[in-house]
C-alpha cells in the first residue's frame, strides 16, 4: 500500500518531469551538453554558473572533467552528482571567456545562446 511519503515522491517527481518538459534546457540534447563540457575543458574554463530545473539556486563550480561526462548524466561531481543533463535549465560562462566560447560552439553546432 502507497503512503503518503511516495505518493508526494511521485507528485514530485511528475512536477519536475512537466518543468523538464517545458524547460528551455530541453533544446539541449546528451550529446550538445557533452560537445559543451569537451570545449569548456578543451578551453580551460575553470568556472560556471549552474541552474537546474526544479532548483531555485545556482551553483558556482567547474566544468566537469572529461571522465565525469557520462552519457546522459554527470558523475559524481558537484554540483549536480549523477544528475542528468536534461535537469541543467542553464549555465552561464564568465563575460571574459563567453565572447571565445561562443566562437567555437559556432563552429561545432548549434546550440541555444543568450
Amino acid at each position: 500500500m502507497p503512503t503518503n511519503d511516495s505518493q508526494d515522491m511521485c507528485e514530485q517527481q511528475r512536477r519536475i518531469d512537466a518543468a523538464i518538459a517545458r524547460a528551455s534546457g530541453s533544446l539541449m540534447s546528451n550529446t550538445k551538453w557533452r560537445r559543451l563540457f569537451r570545449l569548456l575543458q578543451e578551453m580551460e574554463v575553470r568556472r560556471v554558473l549552474w541552474k537546474f530545473i526544479g532548483d531555485e539556486r545556482v551553483f558556482d563550480a567547474p566544468p566537469p572533467m572529461l571522465r565525469d561526462v557520462l552519457d546522459d548524466s554527470l558523475g559524481d561531481v558537484l554540483p549536480y552528482p549523477y544528475g542528468p543533463y536534461r535537469e541543467i535549465e542553464w549555465i552561464e560562462i564568465p563575460a571574459e571567456q563567453a565572447h571565445d566560447v561562443e566562437n567555437r560552439l559556432g563552429r561545432i553546432g548549434r546550440f541555444p545562446l543568450q
